[in-house]
């Protein structure tokens, strides 16, 4: 199990090496990796950290939903 403080305390010193042109995308990928990882209440949770997060939780939210209709 993935403990939220201590993945949101890494992201927090790793984002200071990256260039700010370069958050989102990184956003957006440890998103996409913390999906399979996390609960959605989990995510929720580590989408308030950043701007950058949150976007990328907002896209991941948009797709799944957008799967659960199709399944329907």
């Amino acid at each position: 199990m993935v403990d939220i403080e201590a993945l949101t305390e890494t992201y927090q010193i790793l984002k200071q090496y990256i260039p700010a042109k370069d958050r989102q995308e990184a956003a957006d990928n440890l998103m996409s990796a913390m999906t399979d990882m996390l609960s959605d209440q989990d995510l929720k949770e580590l989408s308030g950290v950043d701007s950058a997060l949150t976007r990328a939780f907002k896209e991941y939210a948009s797709i799944d939903e957008e799967t659960e209709y199709e399944d329907e």
